[in-house]
């Protein structure tokens, strides 16, 4: 693991400024050089003081540390791009990883994996885990990336009005877009998502017509990347093929299909996708959207 000293160091290096010219009237040379090899930690008062003085940004240093840690400190990428494939074996590798460690935050990640796989129609959750997690989102007061990505999950789980009560609750206070990340998965949109297939679960198809016209909306005003354009093709579509406005809502949906199918090329993200949808599609439109043959 990179530790904070060391990246510090590479924005120091990166810019030519000596030890002596970044620690003066701040910290010691001494202090900064073992800082810079991970010797001793610093007080953050010193650390805003170091990065001011070489001329850095917080969220520049955040973001770099980051990068440098993805493994360690972002669990994400992994844990998602397991479910997004389908990939089983290696959510239940982590599952029991989590499973042999204390505390609550492991806690939370073990009813996180099992929801994952409940969905994937292979574990189960429990009335006690919902209750966990219900106690757990009444006593959050600032929300970050975690909670955003467990509450995500936990949407089909969770009691419908104390669900939607929780969603627009973050929605008012700006929660969702203040933790918009930009890089190629959206919090905003991964709950959106959710919850528009909640209500299309739930047959409030207005609500979700709704929800679908706020989230195009929002992302005609942003760069999409292809699986977000794909993803919203596929919820127009699946709303209008609920409506009985089957020819376009297949039309929509066979189009996101092709989008996931050009950029992806996965098969088991295009099998998870065909997993889904086949809740709603009969056999025969759920064999047309996914038929690929011509373009072969």
């Amino acid at each position: 693991m990179t530790k904070i000293g060391e990246i510090f160091k590479i924005f120091r290096t990166g810019k030519n400024i000596t030890l002596k010219e970044a620690s003066q009237n701040i910290v010691s040379y001494p202090f900064l050089s073992k800082f810079e090899r991970g010797l001793t930690d610093i007080s953050f008062t010193h650390l805003l003081e170091l990065l001011d003085r070489i001329n850095v940004q917080l969220s520049e240093f955040e973001f770099l540390y980051s990068k440098y840690n993805a493994d360690n400190n972002d669990l994400l990428p992994s844990f998602q791009s397991a479910y997004q494939s389908g990939d089983v074996v290696m959510l239940k590798h982590h599952l029991q990883t989590w499973q042999h460690k204390q505390g609550k935050f492991a806690e939370l990640q073990v009813i996180q994996l099992k929801m994952m796989l409940s969905t994937l129609n292979i574990d189960s959750i429990t009335k006690s885990d919902i209750l966990i997690l219900e106690a757990y989102f009444k006593t959050i007061h600032s929300w970050t990336f975690f909670e955003l990505y467990l509450f995500g999950h936990a949407m089909p789980f969770l009691e419908e009005k104390f669900m939607f009560h929780l969603f627009q609750e973050l929605h008012q206070k700006g929660i969702l877009y203040d933790n918009f990340r930009y890089d190629s998965f959206s919090m905003l949109f991964y709950i959106y998502n959710n919850i528009i297939l909640f209500m299309l679960d739930h047959n409030h198809l207005d609500t979700a017509d709704l929800l679908i016209q706020k989230l195009t909306y929002y992302f005609n005003q942003q760069e999409k990347d292809y699986y977000h354009r794909a993803r919203i093709f596929n919820l127009q579509g699946l709303a209008l093929y609920l409506q009985n406005k089957k020819e376009l809502g297949l039309r929509l949906i066979r189009k996101a299909n092709l989008i996931s199918y050009f950029s992806e090329h996965d098969l088991k993200f295009i099998n998870n996708e065909k997993r889904y949808l086949s809740k709603y599609l009969t056999n025969a439109d759920l064999q047309m959207v996914f038929d690929f043959s011509e373009i072969i």
